[in-house]
């Protein structure tokens, strides 16, 4: 690896993970065979997990658009996710250039 460029910690595919849970909740793609197996293991006692989940992302998109609509320009997006579909970023790329420079951050 070049001398620049940092060494990337390794990750653990065996052991699930919440973000890589939801995400396959979700219907992404950034998820492994551990966190499926948690996952479904999860939807076996709560089958409207999946509802749930997507439910949730619907919600942050209708308050991101919303907060968006009104003027806000900076969006703090703090958790260990990882950026799948309908992201806080993702849905303010979708609603276009907002605020002072033109950009939504």
């Amino acid at each position: 690896m070049a001398a620049d460029v940092p060494e990337l910690p390794d990750i653990d595919v065996t052991g699930a993970h919440p973000a890589r849970m939801y995400d396959y909740y979700l219907g992404g793609t950034t998820h492994f065979a551990a966190d499926r197996e948690a996952a479904d293991k999860v939807l076996a006692v709560l089958p409207e997990g999946r509802d749930m989940a997507i439910a949730n992302r619907a919600f942050l998109g209708r308050a991101v658009r919303f907060l968006a609509s009104q003027g806000i320009t900076q969006f703090l997006d703090i958790g260990t996710g990882i950026p799948s579909r309908g992201s806080t970023s993702e849905v303010l790329r979708e609603i276009g250039p907002r605020g002072p420079g033109g950009v939504c951050r």
